[in-house]
């Protein structure tokens, strides 16, 4: 009896949990990812998959009205000064949604804030809803691991370039950005509060990941703070920032760049990617160094 007594308040708090995780994220009933509905044509009701707002070809009818009516934007704390919004080029040769006219013919805007445009959501398996937002923001919900989202075509370049992107963490104690890039004829993945919610580092650098290897620091990241992510990839370093703090110079000659195997290898060309975190992405820029830089 003593150990059916515990079995049972298990299950009723754990229920309970599941219960108000799921009004939280869908504000409607449910438990975890699931909620009640009922089946148009056969009128019967069972448990099925609970979704979020899921990006369309069009702007949402709120982002449009808040567009045409400029209502009043939403306050946002900001750890450091964002840089200016780049201008919205296209490189000859790269046809793509996400890409507008240029007036800096070195930089290309991966993502405009309508549609996923060549984004494609990464079958993780237990990945959380992928949507626009009504600001007009690249949002994932909360997945049971992984949630992101990876480029379909193949990259501009894979080194002499940098690609940044800014981030914010809305809920959960993990990685809020995974940023999967091309290193030469390899990738890696810059993490940025991994491993419980502080581990900063590149995995992975000669087959140790970014919380064993010399790339790792400690850093703090608050909730509804906007992150500026900003890697440089040479045929000489691979170099990070956090805002305008260096967080990884590492020089490639005689290192082993790779992927953490696992999941994660998904994520190329490019891709981004949070663990049990709700986060939100803006401002997705390539930019092709000029020589010499």
């Amino acid at each position: 009896m003593k150990y059916a007594g515990a079995a049972l308040l298990f299950v009723v708090v754990f229920i309970a949990v599941g219960i108000a995780m799921h009004f939280s994220i869908y504000q409607q009933p449910g438990v975890f990812v699931w909620s009640l509905r009922e089946d148009a044509d056969t009128g019967k009701t069972a448990f099925a998959r609970s979704t979020l707002k899921v990006a369309s070809s069009e702007p949402s009818a709120p982002a449009a009205a808040a567009e045409t009516a400029q209502t009043k934007p939403t306050k946002e704390k900001t750890a450091e000064p964002t840089k200016e919004k780049a201008t919205e080029p296209a490189e000859p040769g790269h046809s793509s949604e996400a890409v507008a006219a240029p007036e800096n013919a070195n930089e290309i805007r991966l993502f405009d804030g309508k549609t996923l445009g060549k984004w494609q959501k990464t079958p993780f398996g237990g990945e959380g809803d992928v949507f626009v937002n009504e600001d007009g923001h690249l949002e994932f919900g909360f997945g049971a691991v992984i949630t992101g989202v990876n480029w379909a075509e193949a990259p501009p370049a894979t080194s002499n370039y940098e690609l940044s992107l800014e981030a914010m963490k809305l809920d959960g104690n993990d990685f809020f950005v995974a940023l999967t890039f091309p290193v030469k004829d390899s990738h890696a993945t810059f993490v940025v509060g991994g491993w419980g919610g502080g581990v900063v580092g590149v995995s992975s650098v000669d087959d140790l990941n970014a919380s064993e290897n010399e790339t790792m620091s400690i850093e703090g990241f608050e909730k509804d703070v906007w992150y500026q992510i900003r890697v440089r990839v040479t045929d000489d370093q691979l170099r990070a920032w956090i805002n305008d703090d260096e967080a990884v110079a590492l020089d490639l000659e005689g290192r082993k760049i790779s992927l953490l195997p696992g999941d994660i290898e998904l994520s190329v060309p490019i891709g981004i990617a949070s663990y049990q975190t709700r986060a939100q992405y803006r401002n997705l820029i390539w930019r092709k160094l000029p020589a010499g830089e």
